[in-house]
């Protein structure tokens, strides 16, 4: 309900101040609703995106909603105000939702804490419906009245609405009072024909009498005319000539209405068209849907079909990305219809599949190719429409896209795909696309929870070094028992670096069993045939789990001092400094000291090292 008084300032806190924060969030917020708004305008709201936006929507108005308990937001023309400052503004009159409250005669909206998805969700679709009407029709203020939300009120100015109430009385009474029919034809059947073809044309056809009374409206004008140049010329002004009267012609509409200029009639008549004109493609895509929900016979309703897939590659090479996703969703509206239609809802299904397909990646590629600017809101919202079956389109056109805007979009889209199915993921990536690859590394390393990560594994068999490089220092990152498990697998990569990086990424809490499993493996002949540098990065990180099997092994390994030692086995107990160093402790302390009066130089010299650089044994790490 509508309140009697006008609150206090839109936006403004009781106390009069305004926190700054509080309009940073307010401008994020209504932003969002806007395109959240346009978005239901694209998609049903059942659709992943959709609800994607009303769950982020919805986490904004609770987060700003706990933290100042209200949201009064004012309503102009063209903008949203929050505490007397404009924090959203569209001008364009035919999306523009602050103008879409404001013709109603709503002033300023409340939001108040304990709003949920539930109600926001309802409020949305409360305005896509409304916004789908004729204007005649469309009242937001009064379905707004008849919801009723329990945490969202709003301001109409009661003049506003007592006039509108007045001027719809006055129609009716004005109806009431026609004057009775003579008696003479009032019981004859009058016959009326419309020719309904000609609805959409736009045109209004005049009589005679109309004629007559446009010419003298023109003649009214041409009067005011002369005498606005007579008043002119007394008071030392030049008046048109007849060519400038004609230059500056006003059409015949216009003077009928000197309040409207001939520039603003004709932004008025392109506002009506945009309006009131459906698209030819639109059209014939309604045509289609028609006859293939009326139609009986399955094989019919195919050949209706193959007809229209040909309609849609042929948009597609003309980069009517737009009309593309218009098609499927029709279809998909179509689909809600076929209940009892089983399988003609499996031929729409089929159909839908057959879109995607490689002719879709040719096209965007000999767009690319002839410099056409590229609509990707509309080829990504077609993507959306499709589901994950679109990724490998997508991933297809990630190759042939330059850097950029294009690139930037592509990998949006996929990631919102793939993240609540990590699976599909990994697919996307091959060794010959390093550049894809190492975003999908990126984004499964993101997903919350670390759902992503098991998904790495499909890294062990690639060929490209640096994309296993990519993946080991993303399962570092995540330190947990299931990166560490994929880690141990590099360690047995061909590639001697592979394996260096992946044993200095490995977390020493997790492991366990494999630890041992490690320590025994360094124990093996076998090892000893390493390089220095990767049985150092390897010995480290036992040294690291701070284990009593690495202590051992550690300790042995250094102890190990032959009369002729080869130089495996002098690497071996190099290595073993390096361990025992990253164990720090004070039994690893007594090691090295015990290292540090050894008789081979080198040995010695590693351990005193690594004595100066650690603390002193009462501070060890325990």
């Amino acid at each position: 309900m509508a309140s009697l008084q006008k609150p206090q300032q839109a936006g403004g806190a009781e106390s009069g101040a305004i926190d700054p924060a509080s309009v940073e969030k307010a401008r994020d917020l209504l932003h969002y609703l806007a395109n959240t708004v346009s978005a239901m305008k694209i998609f049903p709201s059942e659709h992943a995106t959709i609800k994607n936006f009303v769950d982020l929507l919805t986490q904004k108005f609770t987060d700003f909603l706990a933290t100042y308990q209200k949201l009064q937001i004012g309503i102009e023309e063209y903008s949203f105000t929050f505490g007397g400052k404009p924090v959203f503004s569209d001008e364009l009159t035919i999306k523009s939702l602050p103008f879409f409250f404001f013709k109603d005669g709503l002033q300023i909206l409340f939001f108040y804490e304990g709003l949920n998805r539930q109600e926001i969700l309802e409020f949305l679709e409360l305005i896509a419906a409304e916004a789908q009407k004729p204007a005649e029709d469309s009242d937001i203020v009064t379905a707004l009245w008849e919801r009723d939300f329990p945490n969202l009120q709003y301001y109409a100015p009661d003049e506003f609405l007592e006039n509108r109430i007045l001027a719809e009385s006055r129609d009716s009474q004005a109806r009431q009072e026609l004057p009775d029919l003579p008696d003479d034809i009032a019981y004859e059947t009058i016959e009326v024909r419309v020719d309904s073809s000609k609805f959409s044309q736009g045109k209004i056809e005049l009589t005679s009498e109309d004629r007559e009374e446009v010419q003298k409206g023109q003649a009214r004008a041409e009067q005011e005319d002369v005498a606005d140049g007579t008043t002119a010329a007394a008071e030392g002004a030049v008046p048109e000539t007849p060519a400038e009267k004609d230059d500056g012609k006003k059409s015949p509409a216009a003077a009928m209405d000197p309040t409207l200029t001939e520039d603003e009639l004709h932004a008025l008549e392109s506002m009506v068209r945009v309006n009131r004109t459906i698209s030819p493609e639109e059209g014939y895509i309604n045509l289609m849907m028609e006859i293939i929900f009326l139609e009986e016979s399955l094989a019919n309703c195919q050949v209706s079909l193959d007809t229209l897939l040909e309609y849609h590659f042929d948009q597609l090479q003309h980069g009517n990305f737009h009309v593309a996703m218009l098609i499927i969703q029709k279809t998909h509206e179509l689909g809600r219809y076929l209940d009892k239609a089983p399988e003609k809802a499996a031929l729409l299904e089929s159909f839908r599949k057959r879109t995607v397909s490689p002719k879709t990646v040719e096209a965007v590629q000999a767009l690319l190719a002839k410099k056409k600017a590229m609509d990707w809101e509309s080829l990504l919202g077609f993507f959306g429409l499709l589901g994950p079956p679109a990724l490998s389109l997508a991933a297809d056109l990630f190759d042939i896209v330059p850097g950029g805007e294009g690139r930037h979009k592509i990998l949006g889209f996929i990631a919102d795909a793939g993240t609540p199915n990590p699976g599909l993921l990994p697919s996307l990536a091959d060794n010959a696309r390093p550049d894809l690859a190492r975003e999908i590394i990126g984004m499964l390393s993101r997903i919350p929870e670390n759902r992503g990560i098991p998904h790495l594994s499909a890294f062990l068999i690639f060929q490209n070094k640096q994309i296993k490089l990519e993946a080991i220092h993303a399962l570092g990152r995540a330190r947990d028992e299931m990166a560490n498990r994929i880690l141990l697998g590099f360690l047995k990569d061909p590639d001697e670096e592979v394996r260096i990086q992946a044993a200095m990424k490995l977390n020493p809490t997790e492991g366990g069993s494999r630890i041992q499993q490690l320590v025994r493996e360094a124990s093996a002949r076998k090892f000893q045939g390493k390089s220095l540098k990767e049985k150092e990065a390897i010995l480290s990180f036992l040294g690291r789990t701070r284990s009593l099997e690495a202590l051992e092994l550690l300790r042995r390994t250094l102890e190990r001092a032959p009369l002729f030692a080869s130089k495996r086995v002098l690497e071996m107990r190099l290595a073993a400094v390096a361990g025992l160093e990253s164990m720090g402790t004070e039994e690893a302390l007594g090691v090295l000291q015990k290292g540090a009066v050894g008789r081979t130089k080198k040995v010695r010299e590693a351990c005193t090292a690594a004595l100066v650089r650690l603390p002193p044994a009462g501070g060890a790490k325990r």
